[in-house]
């Protein structure tokens, strides 16, 4: 795995240096049946949600939600 694919660790460090990683919040389940689980996970920051994305791997929706939430906290600075 590059490093440009440990989103979740990207949005951490970022979050570290812009008011600490407790603002951050996830929510992460499943639907559908047990041998073809659908995977949602959602972030938000300071309550707002940022990202919330579906798929068929756990790991895979986790990655994706944080490098939407990283991309738009990146891209509005001015919350920073």
């Amino acid at each position: 795995m590059a490093a440009s694919d440990h989103w979740r660790m990207q949005l951490n460090n970022f979050l570290q240096a812009h008011g600490g990683p407790q603002i951050l919040g996830w929510t992460v389940f499943t639907t559908g049946p047990q041998h073809q689980p659908m995977w949602t996970a959602i972030t938000y920051v300071r309550g707002v949600e940022y990202a919330k994305v579906h798929g068929s791997s756990q790991n895979a929706v986790k990655e994706e939600a944080a490098r939407r939430t990283l991309a738009a906290l990146q891209a509005d600075r001015r919350r920073w």
